[in-house]
C-alpha cells in the first residue's frame, strides 16, 4: 500500500501550494492528528501499553516542537501532516522561511534553543525539504512506532 496524505497525495512529494494564510491549528489539535496516526500503526487499539504511551509522548513532544518553532522562527505554520507508514508516524510541518533549524550553542541555564537537538534525538529520521519554488520549508520527522 502507497501512503497518502488524508487530501490523496503521495507522501514522497510536498504538497503543490502551501496555504495561503498560517493554519489556525492549535498545539492541542495537532498533537490529537499525531496521536490518532500513531493508534493507526498499533496492532492493538489501545494505545495504553508502556512502549505505546513512550512513542505517543515522544512523538508529540516532537510535534509541539515543530509546530511552535514555525511559528516562532518560520513566519507561520503554513502545512500540517500527520500520518502512518508502514509502522512509522511521520510528522509534517510547513512554514514559510527557507531557513534550516538550528540549535545555536548555549548555557543550559538559557531558556530556549534545544528544540531542534530533541526532535534530531527523538525521532528516527528528520529531515528539512526547502520548496523548490523558494516559498519555505517542510520538516518531516519519523518515529517508529511498530
Amino acid at each position: 500500500m502507497r501512503p497518502e496524505h488524508s487530501d490523496g497525495r503521495d507522501v514522497a512529494r510536498p504538497p503543490a501550494a502551501f496555504a495561503s494564510a498560517p493554519l489556525d491549528l492549535t498545539g492541542a489539535q495537532a498533537r490529537a492528528l499525531v496521536r490518532r496516526a500513531i493508534l493507526s500503526c498499533l496492532d492493538t487499539d489501545s494505545g495504553e501499553t508502556p512502549r505505546a504511551r513512550t512513542v505517543t509522548a515522544e512523538a508529540q513532544l516532537i510535534c509541539s516542537e515543530l509546530v511552535s518553532n514555525a511559528r516562532r522562527h518560520g513566519g507561520g505554520l503554513y502545512w500540517f501532516e500527520a500520518y502512518a507508514d508502514d509502522g512509522t508516524v511521520v510528522i509534517e510541518v510547513g512554514d514559510r522561511s527557507t531557513r534550516r533549524p538550528r540549535s545555536p550553542r548555549r548555557d543550559a541555564t538559557e531558556p530556549g534553543g534545544f528544540g531542534w537537538d530533541l526532535v534530531q534525538r527523538l525521532a528516527e529520521r528528520a529531515e528539512v525539504v526547502i520548496r523548490p519554488d523558494g516559498t519555505g520549508k517542510i520538516i518531516r520527522a519519523a518515529v517508529r512506532v511498530a
